[in-house]
This record gives structure tokens, sequence and C-alpha cells, in this order.
């Protein structure tokens, strides 16, 4: 018996053969990329980049204070405006009882000012009426 004559045995040198010719296909298949071992340039971007970490590191904690600093300083200016906001409500609330006690002291003026102005026609009135009388008596009794 043959060694090629058994079907499985053709299958497998056939896929061996295909397998080889795509792996080493090169000249076979032009436009494909090949991989390059550059084992010295991954070292060499791998050392690059950690000896750049640390200057990242620092730039970001020199972020980081400056957005803290930052934050402080919007923080002290929240303080000193809520402090400025609660003086005003305190001199808001003196003005308006200011102006309250001003209402009632000017209602109270007005409120005098109609009396003694009553006041005044009333007693002129009565005098008239007074002087008045005294003629209609006296034009009665002459007759």
């Amino acid at each position: 018996m043959r060694l090629c004559s058994i079907p499985f045995v053709k299958t497998a040198v056939c896929a061996l053969l295909v397998c080889s010719v795509l792996l080493a296909g090169g000249p076979l298949l032009p436009n494909q990329p090949r991989a390059h071992a550059g084992y010295f340039s991954d070292l060499y971007k791998g050392v690059k980049e950690l000896s750049e970490l640390p200057d990242e590191v620092n730039e970001l904690k020199a972020s980081y204070q400056m957005t803290q600093d930052k934050l402080a300083e919007a923080e002290s200016t929240m303080e000193a405006y809520r402090q400025q906001n609660e003086a005003l409500l305190e001199q808001n609330r003196e003005l308006s009882a200011s102006v309250a006690a001003l209402t009632e002291a000017q209602q109270a003026r007005e409120a005098s000012a109609r009396k003694t102005r009553i006041l005044i026609l009333t007693g002129v009135l009565l005098l008239a009426g007074y002087f008045i009388l005294l003629r209609i008596i006296r034009v009665v009794l002459r007759r």
C-alpha cells in the first residue's frame, strides 16, 4: 500500500502545502505588510516612554495644584460674597424698618394735619354761625 493513496494523507499534504505557500508567500502576495522584529527600537521606545513619565506626572501634579489653588480662591471669593450678601440683607432689613417707620410717621402727620384743618374749619364756621345768628336775632327783635 502506498502512503499517498490514503485520502487523509493527501488532504494533509495539500493543506501543508497551502499553509506553507500562504505563510511564506511574500512574493506570491505582493501588497502584504511584512513584520520586522525591531527589538531594539521597541526597547528604546519603552525606555523613552518610561523616562518621560515623571515629567508627565510632574505636569499633572502642577496642574492639580493649580486647580486646587483656583478652587480655594473660588471658595474664598464665594465666602466673601456670602458675607457681603448677609450684610446687605441685614442692611435691607434695617432700611425696610426705617421706611416702615417713616411711612407710619408720615401717615400720623397727615392724620394730625387733617384733624387740625377740621378743627380750624369747625371753629371758623362756629364763629361765623355765631355772628350770623346774632344778626338774625337782632333783625327779628327789631321788628
